[in-house]
Protein backbone atom coordinates (compact mmCIF):
# COMPACT_ATOMS: atom_id res chain seq x y z
CA UNK A 1 0.00 0.00 0.00
CA UNK A 2 2.78 2.44 0.96
CA UNK A 3 4.55 1.69 -2.32
CA UNK A 4 1.38 2.52 -4.28
CA UNK A 5 0.89 5.81 -2.41
CA UNK A 6 4.57 6.70 -2.90
CA UNK A 7 4.33 5.89 -6.60
CA UNK A 8 1.21 8.05 -7.02
CA UNK A 9 2.81 10.95 -5.17
CA UNK A 10 5.96 10.63 -7.27
CA UNK A 11 3.92 10.50 -10.48
CA UNK A 12 1.89 13.59 -9.56
CA UNK A 13 4.96 15.58 -8.59
CA UNK A 14 6.73 14.51 -11.77
CA UNK A 15 3.74 15.63 -13.85
CA UNK A 16 3.68 19.01 -12.16
CA UNK A 17 7.41 19.43 -12.60
CA UNK A 18 7.13 18.49 -16.26
CA UNK A 19 4.68 21.34 -16.78
CA UNK A 20 6.90 23.92 -15.09
CA UNK A 21 9.75 25.18 -17.24
CA UNK A 22 12.32 27.93 -16.99
CA UNK A 23 12.18 30.57 -19.74
CA UNK A 24 14.57 33.44 -20.33
CA UNK A 25 15.24 36.19 -22.81
CA UNK A 26 16.03 39.82 -23.48
CA UNK A 27 13.73 42.81 -24.03
CA UNK A 28 15.03 45.66 -26.18
CA UNK A 29 14.03 48.79 -28.02
CA UNK A 30 15.89 50.69 -30.73
CA UNK A 31 18.42 51.93 -28.14
CA UNK A 32 19.21 48.62 -26.41
CA UNK A 33 17.99 46.62 -23.41
CA UNK A 34 15.02 47.95 -21.38
CA UNK A 35 15.22 47.72 -17.59
CA UNK A 36 12.29 47.04 -15.24
CA UNK A 37 9.98 45.59 -17.89
CA UNK A 38 7.24 43.56 -16.21
CA UNK A 39 7.17 40.05 -17.73
CA UNK A 40 4.06 38.03 -16.92
CA UNK A 41 2.84 34.55 -17.70
CA UNK A 42 -0.82 34.83 -18.73
CA UNK A 43 -3.45 32.46 -20.08
CA UNK A 44 -6.07 33.06 -22.78
CA UNK A 45 -8.28 34.91 -20.26
CA UNK A 46 -5.38 37.20 -19.31
CA UNK A 47 -5.03 35.76 -15.81
CA UNK A 48 -1.53 36.16 -14.38
CA UNK A 49 0.27 33.07 -13.02
CA UNK A 50 3.91 34.09 -12.59
CA UNK A 51 5.87 37.25 -13.20
CA UNK A 52 9.30 38.82 -13.06
CA UNK A 53 11.12 41.99 -14.23
CA UNK A 54 14.04 42.59 -16.54
CA UNK A 55 17.40 43.67 -15.13
CA UNK A 56 19.29 46.79 -16.19
CA UNK A 57 20.39 45.03 -19.40
CA UNK A 58 16.87 43.94 -20.31
CA UNK A 59 17.46 40.30 -19.36
CA UNK A 60 14.89 38.11 -17.60
CA UNK A 61 14.58 34.52 -16.42
CA UNK A 62 11.81 32.83 -14.44
CA UNK A 63 9.79 29.66 -14.13
CA UNK A 64 6.42 29.39 -15.90
CA UNK A 65 3.53 27.11 -15.10
CA UNK A 66 2.41 26.12 -18.60
CA UNK A 67 4.32 26.38 -21.88
CA UNK A 68 1.01 26.82 -23.72
CA UNK A 69 0.47 30.18 -22.02
CA UNK A 70 1.73 33.54 -23.28
CA UNK A 71 4.32 36.02 -22.03
CA UNK A 72 3.14 39.58 -21.65
CA UNK A 73 5.62 42.48 -21.57
CA UNK A 74 4.66 45.80 -20.04
CA UNK A 75 6.59 49.00 -19.31
CA UNK A 76 5.31 52.58 -18.97
CA UNK A 77 5.99 54.48 -22.15
CA UNK A 78 5.92 51.35 -24.34
CA UNK A 79 3.17 49.47 -26.14
CA UNK A 80 2.12 46.35 -24.26
CA UNK A 81 3.23 43.20 -26.07
CA UNK A 82 2.01 39.60 -25.73
CA UNK A 83 3.91 36.63 -27.14
CA UNK A 84 2.73 32.99 -27.19
CA UNK A 85 5.43 30.68 -25.86
CA UNK A 86 4.49 27.65 -27.99
CA UNK A 87 7.07 25.55 -26.17
CA UNK A 88 9.99 27.94 -26.73
CA UNK A 89 12.31 28.66 -23.80
CA UNK A 90 14.31 31.61 -25.09
CA UNK A 91 12.93 34.92 -26.36
CA UNK A 92 14.22 38.09 -28.00
CA UNK A 93 11.58 40.78 -27.72
CA UNK A 94 11.51 44.26 -29.25
CA UNK A 95 9.12 46.81 -27.74
CA UNK A 96 7.84 49.95 -29.45
CA UNK A 97 7.55 53.27 -27.69
CA UNK A 98 4.04 54.62 -27.23
CA UNK A 99 2.82 57.48 -29.40
CA UNK A 100 1.85 60.56 -27.40
CA UNK A 101 1.06 63.84 -29.12
CA UNK A 102 3.49 66.61 -28.07
CA UNK A 103 0.47 68.86 -27.62
CA UNK A 104 -1.49 66.68 -25.19
CA UNK A 105 0.40 67.83 -22.08
CA UNK A 106 -0.36 71.49 -22.81
CA UNK A 107 -3.90 71.07 -24.20
CA UNK A 108 -6.76 73.06 -22.70
CA UNK A 109 -10.31 71.77 -22.41
CA UNK A 110 -12.52 74.40 -23.99
CA UNK A 111 -15.79 72.51 -24.27
CA UNK A 112 -17.15 69.42 -22.54
CA UNK A 113 -20.72 68.28 -23.06
CA UNK A 114 -22.89 65.21 -23.36
CA UNK A 115 -24.63 67.01 -26.22
CA UNK A 116 -21.58 67.36 -28.45
CA UNK A 117 -22.16 64.04 -30.23
CA UNK A 118 -25.65 62.73 -29.66
CA UNK A 119 -28.93 62.09 -31.42
CA UNK A 120 -31.21 59.20 -32.28
CA UNK A 121 -29.68 55.99 -33.51
CA UNK A 122 -31.46 52.69 -34.14
CA UNK A 123 -34.50 53.79 -32.21
CA UNK A 124 -32.73 54.96 -29.07
CA UNK A 125 -31.40 58.23 -27.71
CA UNK A 126 -27.63 58.38 -27.83
CA UNK A 127 -25.69 60.66 -25.49
CA UNK A 128 -22.01 60.39 -24.73
CA UNK A 129 -19.80 62.71 -22.73
CA UNK A 130 -17.30 64.14 -25.20
CA UNK A 131 -15.16 67.24 -25.38
CA UNK A 132 -12.87 69.46 -27.43
CA UNK A 133 -9.35 70.44 -26.40
CA UNK A 134 -7.37 73.31 -27.89
CA UNK A 135 -3.74 72.35 -28.45
CA UNK A 136 -2.52 75.36 -30.44
CA UNK A 137 -4.16 78.35 -32.11
CA UNK A 138 -4.89 76.21 -35.17
CA UNK A 139 -5.06 72.62 -33.83
CA UNK A 140 -7.81 71.02 -31.75
CA UNK A 141 -8.83 67.48 -30.79
CA UNK A 142 -12.15 65.73 -30.34
CA UNK A 143 -12.04 63.34 -27.38
CA UNK A 144 -14.68 60.64 -27.59
CA UNK A 145 -14.54 58.06 -24.76
CA UNK A 146 -14.54 54.49 -26.08
CA UNK A 147 -15.69 51.69 -23.78
CA UNK A 148 -13.23 48.78 -23.75
CA UNK A 149 -13.80 45.14 -22.88
CA UNK A 150 -10.54 44.33 -21.09
CA UNK A 151 -7.78 46.26 -19.28
CA UNK A 152 -5.21 44.60 -21.53
CA UNK A 153 -6.61 46.35 -24.60
CA UNK A 154 -5.37 49.69 -25.90
CA UNK A 155 -6.81 52.23 -28.30
CA UNK A 156 -3.85 52.86 -30.63
CA UNK A 157 -2.67 55.59 -32.93
CA UNK A 158 -4.10 55.24 -36.44
CA UNK A 159 -7.76 54.70 -35.62
CA UNK A 160 -10.03 57.24 -37.26
CA UNK A 161 -13.09 59.39 -36.85
CA UNK A 162 -14.94 59.77 -40.13
CA UNK A 163 -17.42 62.56 -40.79
CA UNK A 164 -20.15 61.56 -43.27
CA UNK A 165 -22.91 63.58 -44.86
CA UNK A 166 -26.56 62.51 -44.94
CA UNK A 167 -25.93 60.37 -48.02
CA UNK A 168 -23.06 58.52 -46.35
CA UNK A 169 -20.35 60.30 -48.33
CA UNK A 170 -17.11 61.05 -46.52
CA UNK A 171 -16.64 64.74 -45.71
CA UNK A 172 -13.41 64.47 -43.72
CA UNK A 173 -11.29 61.96 -41.83
CA UNK A 174 -9.61 62.67 -38.47
CA UNK A 175 -6.80 60.51 -37.06
CA UNK A 176 -6.23 59.47 -33.45
CA UNK A 177 -2.86 60.89 -32.36
CA UNK A 178 -2.22 59.10 -29.03
CA UNK A 179 -1.97 55.55 -27.72
CA UNK A 180 -4.62 55.38 -25.00
CA UNK A 181 -4.79 52.80 -22.20
CA UNK A 182 -8.26 52.12 -20.78
CA UNK A 183 -8.88 53.30 -17.22
CA UNK A 184 -11.85 52.62 -14.89
CA UNK A 185 -14.55 55.18 -14.23
CA UNK A 186 -17.28 56.98 -16.11
CA UNK A 187 -16.16 59.70 -18.59
CA UNK A 188 -18.02 62.50 -16.81
CA UNK A 189 -16.16 61.71 -13.56
CA UNK A 190 -12.65 61.35 -14.95
CA UNK A 191 -10.08 63.81 -13.63
CA UNK A 192 -7.42 65.45 -15.85
CA UNK A 193 -4.49 63.90 -13.98
CA UNK A 194 -5.92 60.39 -14.38
CA UNK A 195 -6.42 61.07 -18.06
CA UNK A 196 -2.81 62.21 -18.45
CA UNK A 197 -1.55 59.06 -16.74
CA UNK A 198 -3.60 56.87 -19.09
CA UNK A 199 -1.45 58.00 -22.02
CA UNK A 200 1.82 57.31 -20.18
CA UNK A 201 0.57 53.97 -18.83
CA UNK A 202 1.72 54.89 -15.31
CA UNK A 203 -1.19 53.27 -13.48
CA UNK A 204 -2.13 50.71 -16.09
CA UNK A 205 -1.67 47.05 -15.12
CA UNK A 206 -2.58 44.94 -18.17
CA UNK A 207 -4.05 41.53 -17.45
CA UNK A 208 -5.44 42.53 -14.06
CA UNK A 209 -9.22 42.79 -13.86
CA UNK A 210 -10.94 46.00 -12.76
CA UNK A 211 -13.95 44.32 -11.15
CA UNK A 212 -17.34 45.62 -12.23
CA UNK A 213 -16.14 49.11 -13.17
CA UNK A 214 -16.46 50.02 -16.82
CA UNK A 215 -13.27 50.78 -18.69
CA UNK A 216 -12.84 53.68 -21.11
CA UNK A 217 -10.02 54.76 -23.38
CA UNK A 218 -9.75 58.40 -24.44
CA UNK A 219 -8.43 58.80 -28.02
CA UNK A 220 -7.59 62.25 -29.38
CA UNK A 221 -8.86 62.87 -32.91
CA UNK A 222 -6.90 65.74 -34.44
CA UNK A 223 -8.95 68.44 -36.14
CA UNK A 224 -7.82 71.82 -37.49
CA UNK A 225 -9.53 75.13 -36.83
CA UNK A 226 -10.32 75.34 -40.54
CA UNK A 227 -12.08 71.96 -40.43
CA UNK A 228 -14.22 72.98 -37.47
CA UNK A 229 -15.12 76.20 -39.28
CA UNK A 230 -16.12 74.12 -42.32
CA UNK A 231 -18.44 71.98 -40.21
CA UNK A 232 -19.96 75.05 -38.60
CA UNK A 233 -20.56 76.80 -41.91
CA UNK A 234 -22.03 73.71 -43.53
CA UNK A 235 -23.92 72.06 -40.71
CA UNK A 236 -25.80 69.92 -43.23
CA UNK A 237 -22.54 67.97 -43.70
CA UNK A 238 -22.88 66.63 -40.17
CA UNK A 239 -24.81 63.57 -41.28
CA UNK A 240 -22.99 61.05 -39.11
CA UNK A 241 -19.81 60.49 -37.11
CA UNK A 242 -18.34 57.00 -37.29
CA UNK A 243 -15.45 55.77 -35.15
CA UNK A 244 -13.86 52.37 -35.51
CA UNK A 245 -13.08 50.93 -32.08
CA UNK A 246 -10.25 48.64 -31.11
CA UNK A 247 -11.49 45.47 -29.41
CA UNK A 248 -14.14 47.56 -27.73
CA UNK A 249 -17.74 46.58 -27.12
CA UNK A 250 -19.22 49.70 -28.69
CA UNK A 251 -19.07 51.33 -32.09
CA UNK A 252 -19.47 55.05 -32.55
CA UNK A 253 -21.91 55.64 -35.37
CA UNK A 254 -23.91 58.57 -34.09
CA UNK A 255 -26.06 61.20 -35.75
CA UNK A 256 -25.30 64.74 -34.49
CA UNK A 257 -28.16 67.08 -33.61
CA UNK A 258 -28.44 70.78 -34.42
CA UNK A 259 -26.84 71.38 -31.03
CA UNK A 260 -23.57 69.93 -32.30
CA UNK A 261 -22.87 72.79 -34.73
CA UNK A 262 -23.75 75.32 -32.02
CA UNK A 263 -21.28 73.73 -29.61
CA UNK A 264 -18.57 73.69 -32.28
CA UNK A 265 -19.10 77.43 -32.82
CA UNK A 266 -18.77 78.00 -29.06
CA UNK A 267 -15.45 76.14 -29.08
CA UNK A 268 -14.07 78.41 -31.80
CA UNK A 269 -15.00 81.52 -29.78
CA UNK A 270 -12.97 80.42 -26.76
Amino acid sequence: MYRIIYFLMFFCCSSLWAQRQNVSGVVRDADGGIAKVSVREIDSEHRIFNHTSTDRNGLFSFQVRDMHHSLQFFAPGYRTLSHKMLGAKSFKVTMEKRRVSPYVATAKVILKSERLFCGHYQGRVVRQEAWIEKMTDTLYTFILPVEMERPVDEYPVGRQLTVLDELGRQVMQLDNVVDAYPIPGEPDDIEPWRLAQSYAGIEHIPGVGEGEERLYAYPHFMVSKAQIEQLCQKADQLGRFAVDTYRGNNFWNFFPTDKTAELLRQALEK
